[in-house]
């Protein structure tokens, strides 16, 4: 049985440790590939919030099967355990935030600091062989000059327990504010959390469960083990989530600028705007219908017959279930037809043209972006429903 358990450890505490890892590289790479300074900063706060969950997890591992290195680790595996919980709280915070900038008060590292400090000071003091000691005894303290301490250095655990549920509960409060704001009548926050962030935070719930169930049981227990697996697959998953879609930039929040409206129509095309340039700005996930329409009307990328909706969302730099939303909701239609839309109305005024003067559609469709006549026909039966 004892063998078992072992063996049940060893892979528990192996899959967060690769899994990190991996998240970390892949993070790294990302970074590369920001299309705004936000976005470079979002994915420094998840690589920092996947590196102290590593250095919660492998020095964890080194304590079971190699205490030696765990003595040199113990102070790492303190700031994995009390600083992930501030690091995931500012990852939620960071994705939340629904006001024109965001700050993160640097109060919430002082704690940390603090407990970080008494520990390493007074590890200073203690003997290698005493600490060494407190680890192979697995117990919560050892009599003698050092209890005290040995108290301290099994409290981990515990202080990791109690950062989980106070900023936890921190999460908790910012999204009842982001919720009460979404559902305002004159918000400005264009969707609701979408279902990612939302399964993201039932696996926080049960790994906080976990961690306290793991706790009240022995420690050498079986049913601890499990309790142990299950945290370890949990957080496993919830990195996994984290990095997938802060890579693929399906953030949990976009908001509608303020600014004002521009109709649909073209009347401007030839005029006032020729020869103006476009200023090149920074929206970082922030879409108007403004927007929208003078992207179209002066870089015309509905000319291209392959556009996607996901070359769209490079252009704009938001997420591709808020751009489909929004032309949705502000054009009533979905993107294929808002694109067709337009390809029919540049195909109009090629027919104006007196260089055009009785050429028929077989001979301009394509210079209007649709690939073949098929498609030039299907969408004009489409608008005459």
């Amino acid at each position: 049985m004892m063998d078992f358990q072992l063996y049940l450890n060893t892979l528990v505490m192996l899959v967060p440790v690769i899994a990190a890892c991996a998240c970390m590289t892949l993070t790294a790479f990302a970074r590369h590939n920001c299309l705004t300074p936000k976005e470079r900063t979002l994915k420094a706060i998840l690589f920092l919030y996947l590196l102290m969950t590593f250095l919660s997890w492998f020095p964890t591992f080194c304590y079971l099967f190699f205490p030696e290195v765990f003595v040199f680790l113990n102070i790492p595996c303190l700031a994995g355990f009390v600083l992930a919980p501030v690091f995931f709280f500012r990852l939620i915070r960071f994705l939340t935030w629904t006001e024109q900038e965001e700050s993160f008060s640097l109060l919430h590292y002082i704690a940390p600091a603090l407990i970080g400090a008494v520990f390493l000071v007074w590890s200073l003091c203690v003997p290698f062989d005493v600490q060494l000691a407190i680890i192979n005894s697995r117990e919560l303290s050892i009599p003698g000059e050092y209890e005290l301490y040995s108290r301290l250095f099994t409290s981990k655990p515990l202080l990791r327990l109690i950062f989980t549920l106070v900023y936890y509960s921190f999460i908790a409060r910012l999204l009842v504010r982001y919720y009460r704001k979404a559902t305002r009548s004159d918000s400005l926050v264009l969707m609701k959390p979408a279902r990612w962030v939302i399964f993201l935070i039932v696996l926080s719930l049960i790994f906080a469960f976990s961690s306290f169930v793991s706790l009240l049981l022995p420690r050498k227990s079986v049913v601890s083990s499990v309790y142990t697996a299950i945290t370890a697959f949990v957080v496993t998953g919830q990195y996994i989530l984290l990095t997938f879609h802060i890579i693929r930039r399906k953030y949990l929040l976009y908001t509608l600028h303020a600014e004002p409206e521009v109709h649909d129509g073209l009347e401007a095309e030839d005029g006032e705007h020729e020869g103006q340039k476009v200023e090149r700005r920074i929206y970082s996930g922030k879409l108007t219908r403004r927007r929208l329409t003078v992207y179209f009307r002066d870089q015309k990328p509905y000319l291209q017959p392959d556009y996607k909706i996901s070359d769209l969302v490079e252009a704009m730099d938001v997420n591709r279930s808020v751009v489909s939303a929004f032309i949705n909701k502000k054009y009533g239609v979905n993107f294929n037809r808002f694109v067709n839309q337009w390809r029919l109305r540049e195909l109009k005024r090629l027919q104006s043209l007196p260089s055009n003067k009785g050429k028929s559609i077989a001979k301009l469709f394509a210079k209007a972006g649709f690939s073949d006549l098929r498609h030039y026909y299907r969408a004009v039966a489409t608008e005459k429903q």
